[in-house]
């Protein structure tokens, strides 16, 4: 029954029947195999659209959710191509990387060939005082192992932008995504990167790449996971008409046919306005 009313959200938002639906908002109890359900059924949908399934997926606190990923039934790993939305500078065995916090979780416990796992090169890394130059060799590396993925595995928008199969986003209490910071002029990158260097973080450690807005906005599904009292007041902010947070600008490549899915407990939920006025559809799962 869930996955009927996305279709018809989608549906509505892709004709003009009703009103225009912006956003799905999740409201649920287990919002750790809420995403793990959704990541199960992009990654079927896409090993049948193109044969693989290419996901991005972000660090922070969101990769103590990936656990419930393992456990997820009927799943082709020898299919996956896993990457990250954004990445610490830093060695895999560092406590700042977002490499390492997932393999914890989550791709020690499954059958994903390693090659397909891309990681940043840690070779190209530093201390974490290391100067800018490294973000700068960090984003040139991978965006240039990205764009050698063979479009079966990573489609191309038609900007020529990667369209993810799925990205996999937490969000700040301040509303960043990714390393994509509100006011931070990389918001504003037109450059056609895919990948980009930020040695200037707000949060340490400051040197680090991140995927573009454009890049983020290719991607053929976005879902933004929140949790917490923490988030309510980003959550709050996003639904609020002519909010500029970046997690209020990830909608993907078709908002209208796949919209952005905000899976949230009730805590993060807390301080949503009104349906009417914040341009999203809610549902409420135990």
């Amino acid at each position: 029954q869930v996955m009927e009313l996305l279709c018809w959200c989608a549906r509505m938002a892709s004709t003009g029947e009703g009103r225009p639906v912006k956003s799905v908002v999740e409201v649920c109890a287990l919002p750790a195999q809420r995403v793990a359900a959704h990541v199960q059924q992009a990654q079927t949908k896409a090993i049948a659209d193109h044969g693989y399934f290419s996901l991005a997926i972000a660090g922070g606190s969101l990769v103590k959710m990936l656990g419930a990923m393992k456990d997820m039934p009927d799943v082709s790993w020898d299919k996956w191509y896993v990457a990250w939305v954004d990445e610490r500078c830093v060695p895999h065995d560092h406590d700042e990387s977002n490499y390492k916090g997932a393999k914890e979780a989550w791709l020690s416990k499954v059958d994903i060939p390693a090659a397909q796992i891309l990681a940043i090169d840690e070779s190209l890394c530093g201390p974490v005082d290391a100067d800018a130059e490294v973000s700068v060799k960090c984003a040139d590396e991978y965006e240039t192992r990205l764009r050698s993925l063979k479009e079966e595995v990573l489609p191309r928008g038609a900007d020529g932008q990667p369209s993810f199969d799925l990205l996999l986003l937490g969000f700040g209490p301040d509303g960043h995504i990714c390393s994509l910071f509100p006011g931070h002029p990389l918001l504003e990158d037109a450059s056609g990167r895919w990948v980009l260097p930020i040695s200037d973080s707000p949060k340490p450690p400051p040197n680090r790449i991140t995927l573009s807005l454009p890049a983020v906005n290719a991607a053929n599904q976005i879902l933004l996971v929140g949790l917490g009292d923490g988030k309510k007041e980003a959550v709050q902010s996003a639904f609020t008409p002519g909010c500029k947070l970046p997690c209020a600008l990830a909608h993907g490549a078709d908002p209208a046919g796949h919209p952005p899915i905000w899976v949230l407990d009730e805590a993060a939920a807390a301080s949503l306005p009104p349906e009417k006025d914040g341009g999203y559809t809610k549902l409420v799962l135990d």
